[in-house]
């Protein structure tokens, strides 16, 4: 399920288990290796260890949580950098100076203003060539020591928007964010970001505790993403309790059940929470085919997060 390097991160990225299969001696390794038996039993338990996907049956998270936070860029900011700074309370970003610009309520068509990303020419992940795309880690005090969490917002690609391979979209974190290629041991946190890939098709990208050297696509096809109009996207996370793999991750998009995951871990501590906003796009994946062949932009607005009730 994972896909070597469709994520490069950039620096501050570090910020922000076992293996399945207990060794064998040589001697039973050889004994087994020609097994039947033996190949059966691992065929069964790699299928067993397939990550199942079924459809949410519960209503969209945002209409069963409590809103407690909906922060938005402000339209006097002078430029990207002190917008997303001012409306997001973060002082750790990238890219925002370069390549993020604030669009009116009147130009976003929405009644607020949103973020506009561009992604110029020739750039991919931010550790590749140029720097395309922007990104910011926003902690959201309203999420103090949640386990479970709702975040919504808006993104709308620009009509004809080239998809290429693929790319980053914002998701919840909690911990130390963890993402390219950065290993998740369950003690300092997770990411669940979301990505297009070719020709829009959607999926969760996720680093929770997992063999898997990059983040995980999850569910990728369930959804596709249209061009020229705001899609909206809605993601739920309940922590698993630590010791135990009963996580739980749900997707709508536009209010439609899209994927539910279960038996996750995120955490080994439970002392890691829900803490926030990864907001992260860019192409990639590192490397020439990945990088988008024109001048592109995306647009973000109406950042919604929820808490449980009570």
């Amino acid at each position: 399920m994972s896909t070597p390097n469709a994520d490069s991160q950039h620096t501050d990225s570090t910020r922000w288990g076992t293996k399945r299969r207990a060794t064998l001696n040589v001697l039973a390794a050889s004994l087994l290796a020609a097994s039947p038996l033996a190949l059966q039993a691992d065929e069964e338990k790699d299928k067993k260890d397939e990550i199942q996907l079924t459809e949410p049956q519960v209503a969209a998270c945002s209409t069963r949580y409590e809103l407690v936070a909906d922060p938005a860029p402000p339209p006097y900011a002078k430029d990207g950098k002190e917008a997303v700074r001012i409306g997001y309370g973060t002082n750790d970003d990238w890219g925002t100076k370069k390549n993020v610009e604030v669009l009116s309520p009147q130009e976003a068509g929405l009644g607020e203003t949103a973020l506009r990303v561009h992604y110029p020419a020739g750039t991919s992940a931010p550790s590749d060539q140029g720097e395309g795309g922007a990104g910011f880690y926003a902690t959201i005090n309203q999420l103090s020591r949640a386990e479970r969490a709702c975040l919504q917002y808006k993104v709308r690609f620009e009509p004809g928007f080239d998809f290429v391979k693929g790319g980053k979209l914002p998701g919840l974190y909690g911990g130390n964010a963890p993402s390219g290629g950065d290993e998740v041991t369950g003690e300092k946190g997770f990411s669940m970001r979301f990505m297009w890939r070719e020709e829009g098709k959607g999926e969760l990208y996720e680093y929770v505790v997992k063999d898997e050297e990059y983040g995980q696509s999850v569910g990728r096809g369930r959804w596709t993403f249209p061009t020229g109009e705001w899609v909206t996207i809605e993601q739920e996370l309940i922590l698993n309790d630590p010791g135990r793999n009963n996580g739980i991750a749900r997707v709508w998009i536009d209010g439609k059940p899209i994927l539910e995951q279960r038996n996750i871990t995120y955490r080994l501590d439970d002392d890691i929470y829900v803490d926030g906003l990864m907001f992260s796009t860019f192409f990639g994946g590192h490397g020439k085919e990945w990088r988008t062949p024109k001048d592109q932009i995306a647009d973000f607005a109406d950042f919604r997060f929820y808490r449980q009730r009570g």
